[in-house]
């Protein structure tokens, strides 16, 4: 009994040591990552390529053709203003010339009768002739002479005011054929007439009447005035008889008032002309002013955007009218140049075109053309006549793209809310997207393979239960799982009947060891009687 008690536990120890020795030669990994995972990766990046790249390339092609547009709308409207200044300059340019014309043609018109049929000492006759270009003619601006003797007579229209003259003492007693040398001085007081003689002058202003053809109401005009030492008579006096012709003094203030101020301005040109005899003596200067207020309302006109401007210089640069309000005059009293301007444009224009001439030079007609600068568009021409103006006209850029720059900001805003909901959209879609992905994924991918895979670890320890079960489900319905799925149940099938025959062949094995060694052991029991 001892010896059979022996022997089974080194049986038995010795079936065990063989499974004992038994080691796995499959190196897994020591960090594995679930399919899901993998199939969430891949979802996400598909999806992402697939939404991004057409986004990009849709914005892109979007922003493309506002910027296309805009650009082009804006290109268009740069073009048009610079039609619409070229115009603007034009027209003024066009006025101007137009009205120095006229004055030209009319100070050569009154030139030629003074010097034909006026004797020009009768200031009487001077007048008539004024009165009938006047009436004929419809002249808009004041004439008046002033002769070499210091006797003056200027007329502007017809009215209680119409008539400004001016005489030196003794100048009636000189020409007592000039019945208003005499008669103005009518209405004047003790004082008036010692003042008028303390300075040398007498000075009255009197009324016209174009129906009547009279003179009328004169009054004493409390200034003194010397033709022969105002600016225009000065220059009209340079020329000689045989050149005599219109000219246009510089730009200087007024002297006098009412009548003599030219619709009240206190600046302007005068276009003149010389007179002389038949012996080439000098008779007098013929003139006719041009205020420059008349030439701000001209150009107020012209304006055609909110911050246009055109303004009109002389050609060495002094300021004689705006478009705008601002003044012609100093604080001073008296012209300044357009550089000293206070409107930021026309002191901004002014300035850059000063500087494009460079020192030492003063002319602004050789700069005639188109400027663009701190984003403005201005142009500057000149008369081809005398005096030789100078217009510059211009407007921000913002003048004619500010309806371009509101329609791309409002493509800019629609773009910007587009694309927002665009990303909105897809971000929905992505995430739906990759949600549908993983929830097939585990149902269809995930879960048959965990219950292969159950089953396999099940298997490693001969237990069956989990393939049991599964011969009562339907096969997957994905084609590859569903046959791996199938070789599978084969091959686990397969391998528990391998199990169970082992086993059973196991067991005959056992049972017929059994019997030999209770053979032996009743054969040495027999033996051992015998002996």
């Amino acid at each position: 009994m001892g010896a059979q008690t022996d022997s089974n536990p080194g049986a038995a120890g010795s079936a065990n040591r063989p499974s004992e020795a038994i080691k796995s030669k499959f190196q897994g990994r020591s960090c594995s990552i679930p399919v899901l995972i993998v199939v969430f990766v891949q979802t996400f990046i598909v999806a992402s390529l697939v939404l991004i790249i057409p986004l990009v390339i849709a914005f892109q092609s979007m922003t493309s053709a506002n910027d296309l547009s805009t650009s082009t709308g804006r290109n268009l409207a740069n073009s048009l203003a610079i039609k619409i200044q070229n115009i603007e300059g034009e027209l003024a340019l066009e006025k101007i010339g137009s009205l120095i014309q006229y004055v030209s043609e009319n100070t050569l018109g009154i030139y030629k009768t003074l010097q034909a049929n006026v004797d020009t000492n009768i200031l009487d006759q001077v007048l008539y002739s004024f009165a009938n270009a006047d009436k004929y003619t419809g002249y808009a601006y004041n004439m008046y002479f002033g002769s070499s003797d210091n006797g003056m007579i200027l007329l502007q229209k017809s009215g209680p005011e119409a008539i400004l003259t001016t005489m030196p003492v003794g100048y009636a007693e000189a020409h007592p054929n000039c019945k208003l040398c005499s008669y103005f001085t009518q209405n004047f007081s003790k004082a008036d007439i010692e003042w008028a003689v303390k300075r040398n002058t007498f000075s009255a202003v009197g009324g016209w009447n174009l129906d009547t053809w009279t003179f009328y109401g004169f009054g004493f005009a409390n200034f003194t005035f010397v033709p022969s030492q105002r600016p225009w008579y000065k220059l009209a006096a340079t020329q000689n008889e045989k050149n005599a012709q219109v000219m246009y003094t510089e730009p200087y203030l007024f002297a006098g008032s009412g009548a003599g101020q030219t619709g009240g301005a206190t600046a302007g040109i005068t276009a003149v002309i010389p007179l002389y005899d038949d012996k080439r003596f000098l008779r007098g200067v013929y003139g006719s002013d041009i205020a420059f207020t008349d030439m701000h309302a001209t150009l107020l006109k012209m304006i055609n955007t909110p911050n246009s401007f055109i303004y009109v210089l002389t050609r060495g640069g002094i300021l004689i009218g705006t478009s705008t309000n601002e003044s012609i005059l100093d604080t001073t009293g008296n012209l300044k140049q357009a550089t000293e301007a206070t409107h930021p444009l026309i002191h901004l224009t002014a300035n850059f075109l000063n500087n494009k001439l460079g020192s030492g030079k003063s002319d602004l007609t050789t700069l005639e053309g188109s400027f663009e600068a701190q984003g403005m568009y201005f142009q500057l021409r000149a008369l081809a006549m005398e005096p030789h103006f100078v217009i510059v006209n211009g407007a921000p850029k913002t003048d004619y793209t500010g309806d371009i720059d509101a329609v791309l900001e409002e493509l800019d805003n629609n773009l910007r809310a587009s694309v927002q909901k665009i990303i909105g959209i897809s971000v929905a879609v992505f995430v739906v997207m990759v949600c549908v992905s993983c929830v097939l994924t585990y149902f269809s991918v995930t879960v048959p393979l965990s219950k292969i895979t159950t089953i396999m670890v099940q298997a490693t320890s001969f237990d069956f239960t989990a393939f049991k079960a599964m011969e009562k489900q339907k096969g997957n319905f994905i084609t590859e799982l569903g046959t791996m799925e199938k070789v599978f149940y084969t091959m686990i099938e397969k391998f528990a009947q391998s199990i169970k025959a082992n086993r059973e062949l196991s067991g005959a094995n056992n049972q017929a060891s059994g019997l030999a060694s209770q053979n032996r052991g009743t054969a040495n029991n027999q033996s051992a009687r015998k002996i």
